[in-house]
């Protein structure tokens, strides 16, 4: 998936588009059209992708957000600028499916920008309760900004604030992709010893 977006990073052609949100959210339990009620995904069929996703990639200014990040290194400078990012996209995509697609966002981003998104689902966010980790009220008052998902955003607090912790303790940066494992782990450790 990394080659996939870093190749075709740009939301140009109807084939990148299709390609990149079809394999990313399929392979990650994601897909956008993915509903809990089967009856209302009745209406979802390849026309979805091919006209709607298109059309809505193409018609955002998604590849300025991308590109203005692509510059960038994961700061607690460039938080706001991350959050607001993956709030735009949530909100493309809810205006086709009327979902909160909030995972299915941060995998996408995290897969065209490894290094600033890290992964939300659920059983990321279960893990991440196992530590105490108490936002500053500078992230408090960010998380409520309109302008960010303020699930997501909490989330991502979080997952940067351990991430620090962990740099300060072993001089160790592990990645968004490296934290997302270890949370995953945490999580079937859970799950097993239940």
């Amino acid at each position: 998936m990394y080659d996939l977006c870093s190749e075709n990073f740009t939301h140009e052609t109807d084939e990148k588009i299709i390609a990149k949100v079809w394999l990313i959210g399929r392979s990650y339990a994601a897909a956008i059209e993915r509903r809990k009620n089967k009856e209302k995904s009745s209406d979802i069929n390849d026309n979805f992708y091919t006209k709607t996703v298109v059309e809505t990639f193409k018609k955002s200014t998604i590849d300025q957000y991308l590109s203005l990040l692509s510059k960038k290194s994961l700061d607690e400078n460039e938080i706001p600028t991350i959050l607001k990012t993956h709030r735009y996209l949530t909100d493309i995509i809810y205006d086709i499916t009327k979902l909160e697609k909030r995972s299915f966002s941060s995998k996408y981003l995290h897969f065209h920008l490894p290094e600033l998104f890290f992964l939300y689902d659920t059983r990321a966010v279960t893990a991440i309760r196992q530590f105490k980790l108490k936002l500053p009220k500078q992230m408090k008052e960010l998380t409520d900004n309109e302008f960010i998902d303020k699930e997501y955003g909490k989330f991502f607090c979080k997952c940067y604030l351990l991430q620090q912790e962990i740099y300060k303790k072993t001089k160790t940066l592990i990645s968004p992709r490296q934290l997302d494992n270890l949370l995953i782990g945490i999580a079937n450790d859970r799950l097993q010893n239940k």
